[in-house]
């Protein structure tokens, strides 16, 4: 499926529908603690995030890559935690796709495209592009505006959340479902408010500042985007579902010049991220155009140019040249997380496991919380046929992150090799269940269940074959 032809950001942009209410009532803000309680409570919105979260991951390119994922986690958790009014914890995750664009909705989640880093020239830039998010997200926006639809009867409102997702799999149906929901209403618009747009701006900023990230990036980005699409045919997704009028760049450029601006920005986990997505995922660069751009140098661009080589002569089949290529970065700085996460991928590409298995085991002792290493050394683990080692490790690391797709199928590889049955069908069982596919889920929890002699475990296998079947029902009341 080509993300290209989905609709631009549709969750946040179908769900921020506008009605033909005063401007006097739109600049009027509730309170915070109760805006948008008539429509939606803060936890049934955390139940649709999670709903539609399973569906994105079933119909969308979402990126399964610790390293990127780590580095977005981390940028996240540090503008989160500058943020006011957090009801819920957030989630940030990757579509890989060549655009523009980033979107939220329900329950503090949060994409991007992996198109929008590679446009981005200062980790600022896109910090800003999630603060913004943030800000929509924590200010209930999505929420504060379904309020409008309060004359719309609960099934116009619930198939309209269907159109979303039928959207996400076809432009033309996704529109088509929503032209028949909301045929004869014809107060509702499909965009962005004018008022919200200049909250996100606001709070966005303030939450910038606070973890220590550059304001004008804002207006920088955005300013450069729009000029930069001024007269195109064809602008990006962003600029669709983020309209971004002269004055409004204006004035987020006033407000930026006047607040304080960081000193020397340390750009080299970014530049690596960037470096990463365009190697590997968007595959934008090639051993021809790196190889004369090599230095004898660790400035932060020298070694993102190093990495970014490495990557491509790896994913090329050309392991030997491209652990030479890495080795300085590596020397350089060896619990380096992105570093090591290729060098691992060397070894084993050159059947190297038991090597990798010491590489992480040393890496691990000093940071045994840290997703990008335990993953790695998981999956060394299973190369190595050390079944045992990867689920101990696995098990653990889930215990803080329950949710971590690429721990999961990890965990059931481990268990098929390690010729536990009943434990791999119940892992697998909750991978289903992450991407929507529930009745795989309960039919694998079913084989689980018969393979199962405890009679303590067989109980609390059913009691999750229930809960699983009320989320089916969940997602079939939903999306119909």
């Amino acid at each position: 499926m080509q993300l290209s032809k989905l609709l631009p950001s549709v969750i946040i942009t179908l769900l921020l529908m506008s009605s033909a209410t005063s401007v006097a009532q739109q600049n009027r803000l509730p309170e915070i603690g109760t805006a948008g309680i008539s429509v939606m409570s803060v936890e049934r919105e955390r139940t649709f995030g999670d709903l539609y979260m399973r569906q994105i991951r079933a119909q969308a390119p979402v990126v399964g890559d610790p390293v990127l994922n780590e580095y977005l986690k981390d940028m996240g958790t540090r503008l989160v935690r500058e943020a006011d009014d957090v009801r819920f914890p957030f989630t940030f995750f990757w579509i890989n796709q060549n655009d523009i664009n980033a979107f939220a909705f329900f329950g503090g989640y949060i994409g991007f495209y992996t198109g929008l880093i590679a446009e981005t020239e200062t980790e600022s830039e896109l910090a800003s592009v999630m603060a913004h998010e943030v800000a929509h997200v924590s200010q209930r926006h999505i929420v504060r505006n379904m309020e409008r639809l309060q004359n719309a009867s609960p099934n116009t409102i619930v198939a309209m959340l269907g159109a979303v997702l039928l959207g996400m799999i076809s432009p033309d149906l996704g529109m088509a479902a929503l032209s028949t929901t909301i045929a004869g209403a014809q107060q509702l618009q499909i965009n962005y408010t004018r008022q919200f747009e200049q909250e996100a701006d606001r709070v966005g900023l303030t939450m910038l500042v606070r973890a220590g990230y550059d304001p004008m990036g804002a207006p920088g980005f955005f300013g450069r985007l729009a000029e930069k699409h001024r007269y195109a045919t064809k602008v990006p997704q962003m600029l669709l579902t983020h309209p971004i009028s002269e004055a409004r760049i204006a004035d987020t450029r006033v407000r930026a010049e006047a607040l304080p601006r960081p000193v020397n920005r340390d750009e080299s986990r970014y530049l690596l991220a960037k470096a990463r997505v365009k190697a590997r995922h968007l595959q934008l660069l090639n051993e021809e155009a790196l190889r004369p751009l090599l230095r004898e140098q660790f400035t932060a661009v020298d070694n993102a140019n190093r990495y970014a080589l490495a990557i491509v002569l790896l994913d090329q089949g050309k392991a030997d040249q491209a652990e030479q290529v890495l080795a300085p970065l590596l020397d350089h700085e060896p619990m380096n997380g992105f570093y090591l996460d290729v060098q691992t991928d060397i070894l084993l590409a050159q059947g190297r496991a038991n090597e990798a298995l010491k590489l992480l085991e040393k890496a691990y002792m000093r940071e045994p919380r840290e997703q990008v290493i335990t993953v790695n050394f998981a999956n060394a683990a299973i190369q190595a046929k050390q079944p045992a080692l990867a689920i101990e490790l696995l098990r653990d690391y889930l215990l803080r992150d329950d949710g971590n797709v690429i721990a999961l199928q990890l965990l059931v590889e481990a268990y098929r090799q390690q010729g536990n049955s009943a434990a791999m069908h119940e892992t697998r069982a909750e991978l289903y269940a992450m991407h929507g596919a529930f009745d795989q889920a309960i039919n694998n929890l079913h084989l689980a269940h018969k393979g199962n002699q405890s009679e303590l475990d067989r109980r609390r296998l059913q009691a999750r074959i229930e809960q699983l079947m009320a989320q089916k029902r969940q997602l079939h009341d939903l999306f119909g």
